[in-house]
This record gives C-alpha cells, structure tokens and sequence, in this order.
C-alpha cells in the first residue's frame, strides 16, 4: 500500500514539474513553464505560476493563479534590468535575466521591497510528499484573525482552489495543493502576496496560518457549515439621519466640477462607485461596470466613479485614474475624490465607508435605493454570479421606472 502512494505522488510530480497543463482547471493548454516565488520577512515563499512569452522589450507576462490571467504587457529595460509593471498598481517587477531564471525584487512603491525569483521549468506550485487523506471542498465559516469570513475551497485531488470572502470583499483567486490533512494556498495579484496554511480534522480547520504582505501574519480557524452567512452588504453604510440625498462635487481630469445635480443627469439612475486604482477588488467591479454602462447607458443609466487615490496631489491622482481608466476600458466618468482618509469628509451624509469599493445605488428621482458595501468577485464563482444577476435586475428595475413629476 505504502509502495502504491509512493509511485502515484511520483508520478503526479512528474507530471506537475515536466508538463503541467491547466486540464485541472478544465482547459488544455500548457501552463506557465516557470514557477516564481516572493518571499517575505517572515522567510516564507509566496509561489505562483508564470508564464514569459516573447523577447527583450515585446514581452508579456502572464501571472496565473486558478482561473486568474493576468496579463503584464508594458516591460522595458533600465540598464541590464527588466521592468514589469504590475497594471495600474503602483508596483513593479524588477529582473536580471538568464535563460533558467529570473532574479531581483518585487517593488510596492513607497511600500516595501522583497526578493523575487523565477525558475523556468519547475512548475510545481508547493513541493508536496504525500497524497491527500482529507477533501477540503466545501464551505466553511472562518475566522481570520478576528475577521468573521466564509472559506469556499474545491479540491480535485491533491490540486486545490478557493477564496475568502468577508464583509469588505473577497481574496481573490487562491491555489494551491493538499498533502495529507493540510493544504497550502498562494497568491500574488499585483499588488498583494498571500500564503495560507491549514489542518483539517474532521470537519474543522486547525492550526491555521496566514501570511500577506511584507511581514503580516495572522492564525485562522474554521469549521465546516454550508449556511455560514456574512453581514448583509446592503445594510453597513447607510444614510445618517437628516440626510435624505447624496451630494458631493469633485473634479474631473479636465477640471470641470461634476455633481449629481448637473443636467446630465436628470431623470437617470446613476451607480456611485466609490473606488480606488491601488484596489484589486474595485478593478474586478470595475471590469463588471464597465460593460455594464454599455449595454445600458442608451437606456438611461450613468456610472460615477469617486476615486479616493493614495496621493493628496491632484495631478499625480489623475494619471492613476486615467491609466485605470485606459486599461480597462472605461468610458464613464471617474473623478478624484480625495485620499482614503478622507470619505468622511467627502460623503458626510453616510454613516461610514468601510469597504473599497462601495457602491451607491440612485433612482431617477435621485433617491438612494441600495448601497452595496464591497464587492463579490469573479473568485467567488457562483456567489459572484449571483450578485451579477440581482445587481443587473435591480438596474433594469429603477430603468423601466418613471420619474416623478418634478
């Protein structure tokens, strides 16, 4: 028996290290022939896939983690050293080449800096010794640190995907494998770096270990339960008492000031989005409001974008926004807002923003219907299509109404 598991976690290694293909993710094409790790303060490796396409400056990237592509297309070289923008993040890669590696750091500007390496060919994402005894699939309510989340994992032998979803937002797309009774999950989006840890014993997470950042740590736990619920996002911010409307007036990039009580929209539904580019989970809502003001702006509807940036000077703020903007193809209107520290004084009508993003919800009769604290991604599967469908009814719904007579 034991020469049995033996030969079959050699043989998936094989498989793993020689021709890794994403069939585990249902598709068929070659994974990344490279594996790259960040490694923190804590000494700890934070793996992910890569793969490099093209030569010298006509590179492009692509940072793989579950069904996640991230796509890095913008490289040059200062010197003898690559550099890799990471989107609109104020971050970057920074490499010496050879044909086996890739080495140097990977740069939060402003933030910290870590040792990067890549190593072609050695696709295993963690080394694992042993086959799974456990299945982590599933749903389980967690405690991360003292964060209340919900833990959704699917596990397909000893390859395992999942995410976090919280009251603010979700973690994205986490892989990684199960050896025995623990599993081991990564990820690095651009800006973040993530490393889970976990037992499991019967049905309850144990001995949790979560590493982000720079040198961050936090235990977690968890237990199995399919009707763990969270906060519901539509009932954290709401309007204070004595308001009865939301007001601002910001700036837009060509320095006209914009508020709700411009002619432009009269008798229109508008979506708020309070947002900012160095924000991962405001980039996946904006990738679903994008289209969404497509399909439906003819038809009445108007997106407003107040973006709180990580610099207090206007003209810095608004070439984040406008790349933001250019990279993903967004068309409405996206004004600066202010820093993160500054909601309270931009929106004083609300109780609070906690969450980046937040989305506020406006009737033709400029009265606020919903105010969405967060935001569901993609990672989230079938949660997130589920907040696609109710967040496009609720905007077809206030469309087809009338507005009453002024």
């Amino acid at each position: 028996m034991n020469f049995l598991k033996t030969i079959s976690i050699l043989l998936l290694a094989l498989f793993m290290g020689c021709s890794t293909t994403q069939k585990e993710e249902g598709k068929n094409t070659t994974l990344s022939k490279w594996r790259a790790v960040i490694t923190n303060n804590h000494q700890k490796d934070i793996p992910f896939y890569l793969q490099v396409e093209g030569e010298g400056d006509q590179q492009v990237w692509t940072v793989i983690n579950g069904d996640e592509r991230m796509k890095l297309d913008e490289v040059y070289y200062e010197g003898d050293s690559l550099h890799v923008p990471l989107l609109i993040y104020e971050a970057e890669i920074i490499v010496k080449e050879s044909e086996e590696s890739l080495n140097g750091r990977f740069l939060r500007k402003g933030a910290y800096s870590l040792p990067f390496l890549a190593e072609k060919g050695k696709a295993n994402r963690f080394s694992v010794s042993e086959s799974p005894d456990v299945d982590f699939t599933g749903k389980y309510a967690v405690k991360l640190g003292k964060t209340e989340s919900i833990g959704l994992f699917r596990q397909n032998g000893m390859y395992v995907t999942g995410t976090f979803m919280t009251a603010t937002g979700d973690y994205r797309y986490l892989e990684g494998v199960v050896e025995g009774n623990k599993m081991k999950l990564s990820s690095f989006d651009g800006v973040h770096i993530l490393r889970f840890e976990v037992e499991k014993e019967e049905n309850k997470l144990v001995n949790g270990k979560m590493w982000s950042g720079k040198e961050a740590f936090k235990t977690w736990q968890g237990v199995k339960d399919d009707r763990a619920k969270l906060p519901d996002p539509k009932t954290l911010t709401y309007l204070k008492e004595g308001y009865s409307h939301i007001s601002f007036a910001f700036e837009n990039s060509e320095g006209k000031v914009i508020s709700l009580g411009d002619e432009r929209y009269d008798d229109k539904v508008v979506i708020l989005q309070i947002m900012g580019s160095w924000c991962p989970n405001c980039l996946d809502e904006s990738k679903f409001f994008g289209p969404l003001y497509k399909k439906y702006n003819e038809k009445g509807l108007e997106i407003i974008g107040l973006s709180f940036e990580r610099s207090e000077e206007a003209e810095k703020a608004f070439k984040r926004i406008s790349r933001m903007k250019n990279k993903l193809n967004l068309e409405y209107e996206i004004l600066y807002a202010g820093t993160p520290q500054m909601t309270s004084d931009a929106l004083p009508m609300l109780n609070k923003v906690m969450s980046f993003p937040t989305s506020i919800v406006i009737d033709k009769n400029r009265k606020v219907r919903e105010i969405h604290t967060g935001f569901t991604g993609p990672g989230t599967g079938e949660y997130y299509e589920k907040y696609v469908a109710e967040f496009t009814q609720l905007i077809e719904t206030l469309l087809a109404e009338e507005p009453s007579q002024k």
